[in-house]
Formats: C-alpha cells, sequence, structure tokens
C-alpha cells in the first residue's frame, strides 16, 4: 500500500506541474526517481529487481515510441519511468492504457465543448489521406491528468489500496 501512495503522490506531483507549466521538469524526474527509487529499494528488498527495475525501463520502452510520434511528451515518458520503479512493469502498462482512454474521453469532451467537432473529422479525414499531421491545428491537453485517471482506475481495480 506504501508504494501504492507513494505513485499516487507522484501522480499528483507531476499533474500540478504540468498543470502550472506545461511540462515535467528534469529537476522533478531527479527528485521523484530518487525518492521512488530509494523507497522502492526499502519496501522490495529482493524484488526490486524484478518489479521496480523492469517497471522503470517499461515506462520508457512503452513511451518512448508515442513520444518520437509526438503523441505524448518527454516529461510523461520520465513519469512513468520514474512511477515505474513503484508500480511495476503491469501498473505501467495498465496506468498508460486507462491513461489512453481517460485522454480520448477529454478529448472528444475538449472537442464537443469547444464546438469543434467539424473541425476534428476535417483533421481526421486529412490524416488519414496524407498519413501526415502537417499544418494542422491539433487538439492538445496535459496528459499528466489522464496517467493520474490511469493510476487510479488500475490500482481500484486492482485493489491495491488494503
Amino acid at each position: 500500500m506504501i508504494l501504492s501512495l507513494a505513485a499516487t503522490t507522484t501522480f499528483g506531483w507531476a499533474v500540478l506541474e504540468d498543470l502550472r507549466s506545461r511540462k515535467f521538469s528534469n529537476r522533478s524526474f531527479m527528485i521523484i526517481g530518487t525518492l521512488a527509487l530509494i523507497l522502492a529499494v526499502a519496501v522490495q528488498r529482493q524484488d526490486f529487481w524484478h518489479f521496480g527495475l523492469v517497471g522503470f525501463f517499461s515506462g520508457f520502452a512503452l513511451l518512448l515510441p508515442l513520444v518520437i510520434l509526438k503523441i505524448v511528451g518527454g516529461g510523461d515518458l520520465k513519469l512513468m519511468a520514474a512511477a515505474g520503479l513503484l508500480i511495476g512493469w503491469n501498473g505501467v502498462f495498465w496506468t498508460v492504457a486507462y491513461g489512453m482512454v481517460w485522454a480520448a474521453i477529454f478529448g472528444i469532451y475538449q472537442v464537443l465543448a469547444r464546438g469543434e467537432f467539424k473541425r476534428l473529422t476535417q483533421n481526421l479525414s486529412q490524416m488519414a489521406a496524407t498519413r501526415s499531421s502537417a499544418g494542422l491545428e491539433l487538439h492538445k491537453l496535459p496528459f499528466t491528468v489522464p496517467l493520474l485517471l490511469g493510476w487510479l482506475t488500475h490500482a481500484t481495480l486492482e485493489g491495491l489500496w488494503h
């Protein structure tokens, strides 16, 4: 449970920083990563090598293609790597999966609330035809919020609060 609470705090910190500055800084990554590493080693001991380090590298591996495609930012990759120390590869996978669902929900809401559904369909049609997003005004939102909600969804469904 202590790792779940630490992970929730990690995601909460990232959300506050992202909403304030539109990024998850290297400084925050170093602070959170170091604290997560210390806590993960202290709590997991022998399992750390199988749980924490695999979680750390899975955060990089899972999000790197999304960063390269400019779907998410580098801060999201750093956040998931640091959180991976606390939640392991399974937690990273499900947090990102549920986070994508939450991002889609927020994205659709954002488009509908702004009355931009027609522009969205035009953008999607152009992207499908040209296989490029060049010249399009894309809808953006801070991905740390959906990641936090993805983590909370995963933790709740897995019963990690006991």
